[in-house]
């Protein structure tokens, strides 16, 4: 008789399930990660069965339409850590294929060559208060080789470093004077485990290194989102004089830098490494 009764109760958590968006493709998913570890099981009667490329592809197919909640319950043979990392590298291959090159086209060019990365270096430690677009106005009148400021800006980036003995305070020096007004936010990306992307606006003390909080938004980010998110992440906060930000180009919405007035917060752009 209880086993009548726990068989019932599973027959009702069954239909539940199936009568929520996606419950179907759950279930099925669910039932058939069950059987192929079984199967993997009775393969060789070993203790820890070694996993083929066709057993990693279905693991981690099944994964994706499970509820994270459950994965946990239906791993019979594979732990689940392997689960996860069988998702995780589901993701990696899906932005492998979103954001590689095609194959069979024909590459393009490789970057700035030597001399002209060297001529952008030397103008930017000659003239250090110069900013990318006019180093790149300067480049155009002396050499005749149109460069965007884009590419000065990632040539400063990976091959530029300020001298030690440069003017001018250092960055511990204007932490130290800034002290509680100055803050630092930046944007990151993760994915959940259905592979649903997810941005992540973290904003930080500078000078205590105290995380003030996050704000998580799911889907593309516009000015509006990226306000809502900041929003958020100070919620019960008092603001700060300074917010430091690097030069990503999501900073340049209009909603963003009218918030930033309105809130009467000064924008600080840092430059490359500086603070690591």
């Amino acid at each position: 008789m209880r086993d009548v009764v726990t068989l019932f109760f599973h027959l009702i958590v069954v239909v539940v399930r199936l009568a929520r968006p996606g419950g179907f493709r759950s279930v099925v998913a669910e039932s058939v990660l069950v059987r192929h570890q079984l199967l993997i099981l009775n393969r060789g009667r070993k203790r820890a069965p070694n996993l083929r490329a066709a057993d990693r592809i279905i693991s981690g197919l099944c994964t994706l339409f499970m509820r994270p909640e459950r994965v946990p319950r239906s791993a019979v043979v594979l732990k689940p850590s392997t689960l996860l990392h069988l998702h995780s590298l589901l993701r990696r291959r899906k932005y492998r294929l979103l954001f590689s090159p095609k194959r069979g086209r024909r590459s393009g060019p490789k970057g700035p060559h030597q001399e002209l990365i060297d001529a952008v270096i030397e103008m930017k430690r000659r003239n250090s208060n110069w900013g990318c677009p006019r180093i790149a106005q300067q480049i155009a009148l002396a050499f005749g080789v149109e460069i965007d400021k884009d590419v000065v800006r990632r040539i400063l980036s990976v091959h530029y470093r300020p001298e030690s003995d440069a003017g001018g305070p250092s960055w511990l020096t204007f932490l130290g004077h800034t002290k509680d007004s100055l803050w630092s936010c930046d944007l990151f990306r993760c994915e959940s485990a259905t592979l649903k992307t997810h941005w992540v606006l973290v904003v930080m003390d500078q000078f205590t290194r105290r995380i003030i909080g996050f704000g998580i938004h799911r889907g593309i980010v516009d000015g509006v989102a990226l306000c809502r998110m900041f929003q958020r992440a100070i919620r019960g906060q008092s603001l700060p004089k300074y917010l430091s930000s690097d030069h990503d180009p999501l900073y340049r919405f209009h909603q963003w830098q009218a918030n930033l007035r309105v809130l009467e917060v000064t924008d600080i752009k840092t430059v490359p490494y500086v603070p690591l």
